[in-house]
């Protein structure tokens, strides 16, 4: 039997470590901040880019506005870790023609799409992750 969404949100948000911290606990306490990863969810099992970026730029909005903008980090990471993300990569191939071969392996068949949405968690959680680590680790008790 498949999982409530709500249910998967919350263990994949779990898995990603938002317990570690009060402020991270928020994810899963805040009902309206919960509800955003919801629809983060929902976007990604669409597998719309478009969609992808609303939910997320909604929960960056709503935690910017509780002054708690670095828990952003969670949506970024929900994207990063997702199945769009490649679970092994082989060393770059030099091509005699100056070309280069990317060699990448998934867990399961994914679509281009789902690709792009990974990728750009991937930018986003590279970007602001020192930062944010060190915002959420700084508030932990």
């Amino acid at each position: 039997m498949a999982l409530s969404i709500y249910l998967a949100t919350r263990k994949k948000l779990v898995s990603h470590g938002v317990r570690d911290t009060r402020d991270g606990n928020l994810t899963l306490t805040d009902r309206d901040l919960f509800v955003r990863f919801v629809k983060l969810e929902r976007a990604q099992r669409l597998k719309s880019f478009e969609a992808v970026q609303a939910a997320v730029q909604s929960i960056e909005a709503y935690t910017n506005s509780i002054g708690k903008r670095y828990l952003a980090l969670f949506a970024y990471m929900y994207l990063r870790f997702s199945d769009g993300t490649p679970k092994m990569t082989e060393a770059d191939e030099a091509l005699e023609s100056g070309g280069v071969r990317k060699i990448k392996e998934y867990r399961r068949a994914v679509t281009d799409e789902e690709i792009v949405i990974a990728a750009w968690g991937t930018v986003q959680f590279n970007r602001y992750e020192n930062g944010f680590f060190r915002a959420l680790y700084a508030h932990r008790s």
